[in-house]
């Protein structure tokens, strides 16, 4: 965690900018005490949803003396700015309820196996997208399950963008694997083509996976039109991030640094769509970001 923190620089004063920010909207929600539960359980999936996807497992589990205690203290801490203004509410008993279910994420050590399905997807996705297409193969299980829910509840207020959210980390986890220079070359791209061509490509296929299911949940639930119309831009900005951060830092053939803390803050962010800004500026500081660090290997 501390690697990472050092890691972001001069941005982890943006980055305690918005934690403060969503810190204080999650206060005014255990204020109402109703929607302290919701808090609660959001930042406790928030935390679940990263033990799955993240790539250090392994090493924690088999290298680090006590790999429980640190796996534990890391979502304790990532969790503390937004909850511990529980306790100055009548939602108190918040905090405490949240630490039980933090004890428990540890314990899930579990890596889904994985196996090369769809050989023939590049059928449906172009062989250049390797990003979706590998994300896709390794993730199979996990992909389609979120997204069959999604399907099977899409008539149900809020749960289907639940589900999608969920999908949407799966998604921001196809950017982790740097390609090598000569794929990152092909086309004699300038650095914000590259960019820009990238973001339009999710933005592509994520309006084709989102929008069809989001159209139906709006029939069935006309009152949440807004919160369906500001959902796929709320995604698309913390994908926008995963892919700016990812060339922010892009050395050929590497595996991205982890980016945990600032994932599960943007993450956060494009959970509640009236948050949209925080995801959406921090996708437009890392595009400049990556820009600069794409020089070094693209010509302008």
């Amino acid at each position: 965690m501390i690697r990472e923190i050092n890691g972001l620089g001069l941005y982890l004063l943006f980055f305690i900018f918005a934690g403060g920010y969503l810190a204080y909207y999650f206060y005014r929600q255990f204020e109402l005490e109703k929607n302290a539960m919701y808090v609660i359980a959001f930042l406790a999936i928030a935390c679940l949803a990263l033990q799955f996807q993240r790539k250090d497992k392994a090493f924690i589990y088999k290298h680090i003396s006590n790999p429980y205690l640190q796996v534990f203290s890391e979502y304790v801490a990532l969790t503390f700015p937004f909850a511990i203004t529980c306790i100055f509410t009548k939602s108190w008993y918040g905090y405490p309820l949240l630490l039980l279910l933090l004890c428990v994420i540890p314990l899930l050590n579990v890596r889904l196996r994985q196996n090369t399905v769809f050989k023939n997807l590049s059928l449906l996705i172009p062989a250049g997208q390797i990003e979706w297409i590998s994300g896709i193969r390794k993730n199979f299980i996990t992909f389609s399950f979120l997204y069959l829910a999604a399907v099977v509840t899409c008539w149900i207020k809020i749960l289907p963008l639940f589900f999608l959210w969920m999908l949407t980390i799966i998604i921001t986890s196809f950017q982790q694997e740097a390609e090598p220079l000569q794929v990152l070359r092909e086309g004699f791209k300038s650095p914000q083509k590259f960019i820009s061509d990238k973001l339009k490509v999710n933005t592509f296929y994520m309006i084709v996976l989102y929008a069809p299911l989001l159209i139906v949940n709006t029939l069935f639930n006309h009152d949440s039109i807004v919160i369906n119309l500001l959902f796929i831009p709320a995604q698309l900005s913390v994908v926008f991030f995963a892919v700016c951060f990812k060339y922010s830092s892009y050395k050929p053939g590497k595996i991205t640094p982890g980016n945990n803390i600032p994932l599960a803050i943007v993450s956060m962010g494009s959970a509640l769509p009236y948050l949209l800004p925080v995801p959406a500026i921090l996708s437009f500081l890392y595009f400049n970001r990556a820009k600069h660090n794409l020089k070094k290997y693209l010509d302008d």
